[in-house]
């Protein structure tokens, strides 16, 4: 038996030695065996390999498809900005960019300097509306989402997010009609409701107190963008392995317990990029949305005149271009610190940014 297992081995041997013979032709040699001008064209050939040429050719389908998307970016939001140059001249339509006088700072000392007692108005109801609308709408689209995501029924979880995402395909204009009849004061939809809770008859004229428009505002605003802010989350949701929520059930979990250790978790990098996002707009604010809404009631300046609104107003007196152009360059500077910032604390939270 011995014998047989030797000869079995011989054989086994002398069977595999022309594979060795070939295995050993086809293997690269090693560096140190090559000549220096063949060493040369294998690392010429390595770096060609990982050149970003060599990926892009690889990908060049993918890259094509992204050629609209890129050109449309760099005509709308790149070329753009060497209008920036406006903000440092005394800009006029008839001068041009060339013939405008250059005035350096004079449109920035003025915003910073605050000479106008309007500039701190206009930054302080920017910033108080830009942050109750965040503090109402960063949580509510998140709940929302969280709340999509538990409907066992397909159908009705899509006929949720339709009626959801309805709001967003309307103009703030047709908003601002609803607003008008809703708010009426003889008629209105809103003083009718507090009639019939309060049991007596209810007149508010809600174009002539400003003290309620910071909610409104916010409330609206979150009406609008409720539906449409969750397609981000609900992406982020689809992607959980289902094998963790077997795992938390297996432990005992119910729902709320898979939402607080599983869901929440495996969408925390989506929840950070929004917040960085809303970080970055704290300075900006919707005109479009004030303007329609507030019906271009005066009497409510003190709250609703914002940053947008002085903006619109130096542009259609006919001459306010390079100031518009200041506030808006001072937004978006003031924007990139906070988003920066926000990044920055993300990531020590262990959390992806955005750069």
């Amino acid at each position: 038996m011995k014998e047989r297992d030797n000869i079995t081995a011989e054989e086994t041997q002398r069977a595999a030695e022309p594979f060795e013979e070939a295995a050993a032709e086809a293997s690269f040699p090693s560096v140190g065996a090559l000549s220096a001008e063949e060493a040369e064209k294998l690392r010429r050939k390595n770096y060609a390999a990982k050149s970003p040429f060599a990926r892009i050719m690889k990908h060049k389908l993918l890259y094509l498809m992204l050629i609209p998307s890129l050109i449309l970016v760099i005509t709308f939001c790149y070329v753009p900005m060497f209008g920036v140059v406006i903000a440092f001249k005394d800009y006029n339509l008839y001068d041009g960019f060339a013939g405008s006088e250059w005035v350096g700072l004079k449109y920035f000392k003025y915003i910073f300097q605050g000479t106008d007692p309007n500039i701190f108005l206009v930054f302080r109801n920017t910033i108080y509306i830009s942050l109750i609308r965040v503090a109402t709408n960063f949580p509510a689209i998140l709940i929302f989402a969280l709340m999509i995501n538990e409907i066992g029924s397909k159908k009705l979880k899509g006929i949720t997010r339709t009626i959801a995402y309805l709001p967003s395909f309307i103009s703030w204009i047709a908003v601002g009609g609803m607003m008008v009849a809703l708010l009426s004061v003889e008629e209105g939809g809103l003083n009718a409701f507090l009639s019939l809770v309060q049991g007596k008859e209810v007149k508010i004229n809600w174009y002539a107190q400003d003290q309620y428009w910071w909610a409104i505002l916010a409330l609206s605003s979150m009406w609008k963008s409720l539906g449409w802010g969750t397609i981000v989350y609900m992406s982020a949701l689809g992607c959980i392995n289902s094998e963790l929520y077997d795992a938390c059930k297996i432990d005992g979990g119910g729902r709320f317990r898979m939402i607080l250790s599983v869901t929440i978790p495996g969408i925390m990098n989506v929840i950070m990029l929004q917040l960085i996002m809303d970080a970055g707009n704290l300075i900006r604010d919707n005109y479009e949305q004030i303007l329609a809404m507030t019906n271009g009631s005066t009497a409510l300046s003190e709250t609703t005149y914002v940053v947008g609104a002085m903006s619109y107003s130096s542009i259609m007196s006919g001459s306010g271009y390079s100031q518009a152009t200041a506030f808006s360059l001072v937004q978006g500077v003031i924007g990139l610190v906070l988003v920066l910032l926000t990044n920055k604390i993300a990531k020590k939270t262990d959390n992806e940014g955005v750069v």
